[in-house]
């Protein structure tokens, strides 16, 4: 039987954020929408508007919520 892995940190899911916005590659916006999808679930709903608001994300189209 395969060993679960562990969940990502809150800091994982951000360094996923932060490395998506600098590189603005073609997966990107997936990668981002995903990652806050996975913030709001898992550390809840104000951690991801913090998420949106320090990485700008409003000026790309996201909204917090």
């Amino acid at each position: 039987m395969k060993k679960r892995k562990r969940p990502r940190t809150l800091a994982e899911w951000r360094e996923a954020i932060g490395t998506a916005v600098a590189k603005d590659g073609p997966y990107s916006h997936n990668i981002i929408s995903l990652s806050l999808m996975a913030i709001a679930s898992r550390f809840g709903r104000t951690e991801a508007n913090k998420a949106i608001e320090d990485f700008n994300l409003e000026n790309l189209g996201w909204r917090k919520r």
